[in-house]
């Protein structure tokens, strides 16, 4: 029997600039040691441990969760299209694409916005509205 690696996924609270209300920041770890994170988004907690336990993730720990490949890889697709969304409709038809995605799809995203990642928070703004256009949750 092999173990697969676990990522980590957790989230840290700051305060809004403009308004100084308190954001949640996903933090998406490549490793459960990682120090550093491979990508950062604004997205409700609540909202990534609800879909995390929908994908079979259990052992959410305060404010960190472990979780497999498959489950990195939604979560972070998630949170990186989230946090460009403001209608409540249209999030619960965000986290059913994300759910529905195929194998391959969901690799094209993961990769898309880790690369966009590299270049900067607001660089993910791009692929994220890309996504949006073509799953129609625009």
């Amino acid at each position: 029997m092999s173990a697969e690696a676990l990522k980590r996924v957790s989230y840290t609270e700051r305060k809004a600039e403009r308004s100084g209300e308190p954001l949640q920041v996903c933090r998406f770890y490549p490793f459960t040691y990682s120090l550093k994170p491979e990508l950062s988004a604004v997205c409700p907690w609540s909202e990534l441990v609800m879909l995390a336990e929908a994908l079979g993730v259990r052992g959410a720990k305060g404010r960190s969760l472990r979780v497999n490949e498959s489950a990195y890889k939604r979560l972070l697709v998630y949170a990186a299209v989230r946090q460009t969304l403001k209608s409540r409709g249209k999030v619960r038809e965000l986290e059913e694409v994300v759910r529905s995605l195929d194998e391959y799809e969901l690799h094209f995203w993961y990769s898309r916005f880790l690369s966009a990642a590299e270049k900067g928070r607001l660089a993910l703004y791009r692929p994220a509205r890309a996504f949006k256009v073509l799953h129609g949750l625009d």
